[in-house]
């Protein structure tokens, strides 16, 4: 299996233990089939390495992770082509993989605004950089589902969960995923015209609140929760329904 790594002045190649060092300058790159071949185009030794490379298949490489050999091809290109925002190469405003201090450098900005923008790699896009704004980044994220007799929440993925036209009894499950003290899950619900009961897991607990086990014909109902890591508990902090 290989790694492929971005470092501040070339990359590094683990290919089945042998690992080879290349500065982003001598870096050529050749993408054939599944394959990308990569070249150490310096000659400055008198060796014409320039005829040396190293092949790899899509399927052996483990870091980056990209979906198809073309992904694979751009993550690396990124990474020797400044003019393509990649990381390597001579750009002394660049900012760099294992570079101490180059963020702590850059002016800082005291206020904060829902229009800035921050750079991400799109864990749904084979971890491509894009841009994302403050408001996005802070926006909860919801789930809605039309009827159901269990809800799940899943906490990794969201942190409001909706219910709508409940045609049947619920029961709210314990969520699913790795919570941390503070973490914080709205759920909402709304019945189809008739009460719902409702039951919940014991791992939801009231504090101050008293769980509701119905719904109200045609109300809205919100339950707040924050979850106590100490007493692995969702506790229920708030309880509002529609007048």
């Amino acid at each position: 299996m290989a790694t492929i790594t971005n470092l501040t002045s070339g990359i590094e190649i683990d290919f089945g233990g042998a690992v080879t060092y290349i500065k982003h300058g001598n870096v050529k790159l050749l993408k054939r089939g599944t394959n990308i071949n990569i070249y150490d185009d310096s000659d400055d030794d008198g060796n014409q390495r320039g005829q040396v490379y190293i092949t790899i298949k899509h399927s052996e490489v483990t870091s980056p992770v990209t979906a198809n050999i073309d992904d694979l091809y751009t993550a690396v290109k990124g990474y020797i082509d400044v003019s393509s925002g990649g990381g390597g190469g001579a750009d002394a405003n660049a900012v760099h993989v294992n570079a101490a201090n180059e963020i702590t450098a850059i002016t800082e900005k005291t206020s904060v605004d829902n229009q800035d923008e921050f750079i991400i790699e799109d864990s749904e896009a084979s971890y491509v950089k894009k841009s994302i704004t403050r408001k996005n980044i802070v926006k909860p994220i919801s789930n809605s589902i039309e009827t159901a007799t269990t809800l799940t929440p899943n906490i990794d993925e969201n942190e409001q969960e909706v219910v709508t036209d409940l045609a049947s009894a619920l029961t709210i499950a314990a969520p699913t995923g790795t919570p941390s003290t503070g973490m914080k899950l709205v759920i909402r619900l709304t019945d189809d015209g008739t009460n719902r009961a409702l039951t919940w897991n014991n791992i939801y607990r009231a504090i101050g609140v008293t769980l509701p086990t119905t719904t109200t014909a045609n109300k809205i109902l919100y339950i707040g929760c924050i979850y106590d890591e100490a007493g692995s508990k969702w506790d229920a902090v708030a309880v509002k329904e529609e007048v």
